[in-house]
């Protein structure tokens, strides 16, 4: 393992591979990829991309407002735009790299209508998932052209020296933990993750990166907004966690509550297809809240008048419900929210640069691209347009190389499992009960102080793991209980309406004297 570098990627995802592709093709070749695991990536079912020669006459700039009005306008418009006009050159990238599409008879891009899009532009396939067929055609090209790659590592901090970076502390497959160094760390380590008791992440993405991101002294942008995936199965447990795909919506699929009523279209008339995923969260709590939810606190979806060749073209979710003893084509199937994603992160510039020099950021790690929510399609499309941007931009700058003399630093990292085993538990509580859809600034401002608490706890300070999820789970709080309003698919029951005057972002840093700003 070299212990220099000129560019570090954190992450073994599609936002890293994506940014690694685009920075081999323009040249740079010194590049290292440190990751635990691959994330989310190999779950992705379908890509946002508006192709050149699509039958909707869909443009990229109705591609940017239905980011916008899926995020309640709070999402940078400017960073926005650069993403959807960047959406050819991302399809580009991903066919230059050997990635294939399903096509229809005519052989034209076969296109499905995600949650929130005015028109149909997920690219998908449909004899598995898309995210299968990404990593593995990048992951390879990339390791023909000789890119280094470290699996088995967690990124344990960032190296920063008056507000530059020069590296990151790994624990690598063998538990050893040591400095790498760079002038370019490229944070590509997806999101909250494993914050919470129930969530669709994988178990390697742990949410502590919040922390690393905030001690290192990046600013943070929209950390309330935990995004839900509104159609995930609850029942049986042989498939919990499984998420229906929203596209389903799109194919015909219907929502019933427990008295088999079509509630979308008390608010809806137009139906289910191409709802956003905030209208479904909350119309779907709102039928467990009145009492017509299902036995396991959701609603069903009703797929049983879909042509089995249609379901068995989602064949992820389709095998998996067989294998777990239910047929979709025959009965209904319980579903309900649960955490997905965050739509904030790291506040970046036009570069996808961090507040930190030679720091940035890219996919679900970069804040400011989705505001309140994230349009149904659009983690796949962020991760691509990001990693693209951020690589030309960097491309443009010239090489610096470092070494361990230009900044060395002690290895600051502390290990307790019994710590860690007394308190994780513990915060995993508090932020699945504050940061839930349904909020309150009670619980809110009980899980803050205790956070707090804990944090200032010696004890607890003794393992860095546990320190950091304490710290993660406080910012997510302190920027929710700050939002005083209710907006996107999160409802604040002390301030059930959304405010124009919260019409913004809430960006979080640290201060000298170790506390958040709030601006």
């Amino acid at each position: 393992m070299k212990q220099h570098n000129n560019i570090i990627i954190v992450g073994s995802g599609l936002a890293a591979l994506s940014t690694a592709a685009r920075l081999t093709e323009l040249g740079k070749q010194d590049i290292s990829i440190y990751a635990l695991g691959d994330g989310a990536t190999p779950y992705i079912a379908a890509i946002n991309f508006v192709l050149e020669d699509n039958p909707y006459n869909d443009t990229p700039k109705q591609y940017a407002e239905d980011m916008m009005n899926a995020g309640y306008n709070i999402n940078n418009r400017i960073l926005v735009d650069l993403m959807c006009n960047s959406t050819v050159e991302g399809y580009q990238l991903l066919k230059r790299w050997g990635v294939k599409f399903a096509t229809e008879k005519d052989k034209s891009i076969k296109l499905r209508h995600a949650s929130g899009s005015t028109y149909p532009r997920s690219l998908c396939l449909t004899t598995r998932l898309i995210g299968e067929e990404m990593i593995n055609k990048l992951t390879k090209g990339l390791i023909e052209q000789g890119i280094e790659f470290h699996t088995g590592c967690e990124c344990l901090k960032i190296l920063v020296k008056n507000n530059k970076v020069h590296g990151i502390t790994i624990k690598n497959a063998e538990g050893q933990i040591q400095n790498v160094y760079a002038p370019i760390v490229i944070a590509a380590w997806g999101g909250v993750g494993n914050l919470f008791y129930d969530s669709t992440y994988p178990n390697d993405i742990c949410g502590r990166t919040i922390a690393i991101a905030y001690e290192a002294g990046a600013q943070l942008v929209d950390m309330e907004f935990l995004e839900y995936e509104p159609m995930v199965v609850i029942s049986p447990d042989s498939a919990k966690g499984e998420p229906c795909p929203t596209a389903m919506l799109g194919e015909g699929a219907y929502l019933l509550n427990s008295d088999m009523e079509r509630f979308i279209l008390n608010d809806r008339p137009q139906g289910e297809a191409g709802a956003p995923k905030t209208f479904l969260n909350k119309s779907i709590w709102h039928q467990i809240q009145i009492g017509k939810g299902s036995s396991n606190g959701g609603v069903y979806v009703d797929l049983r008048h879909i042509p089995k060749q249609t379901l068995q073209s989602y064949p992820w979710f389709y095998n998996r419900m067989v294998s777990a003893g239910v047929d979709p084509s025959e009965e209904l199937i319980e579903v309900g929210p649960m955490a997905h994603s965050l739509s904030g992160g790291i506040l970046v510039d036009e570069n996808l640069q961090s507040s930190i020099e030679g720091l940035y950021a890219v996919g679900e790690a970069a804040g400011s691209f989705h505001g309140a929510c994230r349009l149904g399609g659009n983690a796949a499309s962020q991760a691509v347009l990001t990693g693209l941007l951020c690589a030309e931009a960097i491309a443009k700058e010239e090489d610096i190389y470092i070494s361990e003399d230009d900044f060395s630093m002690l290895i600051d990292y502390r290990v307790n499992k019994k710590v860690y085993e007394k308190y994780v538990p513990q915060i995993k509580k508090l932020a699945s009960k504050g940061l839930g859809i349904l909020r309150n600034g009670k619980d809110l401002a009980e899980a803050q102080k205790t956070l707090q608490e804990m944090l200032l706890d010696f004890q607890l300070r003794s393992d860095t793991a546990t320190y950091q999820t304490a710290l993660s789970a406080f910012i997510m709080v302190t920027a929710a209980l700050e939002r005083k309003e209710s907006r996107g698919c999160h409802i604040r029951a002390d301030y059930p309406h959304m405010d124009k005057g919260f019409e913004k972002q809430i960006i979080l840093s640290k201060l000298p004297n170790g506390e958040i700003s709030i601006s």
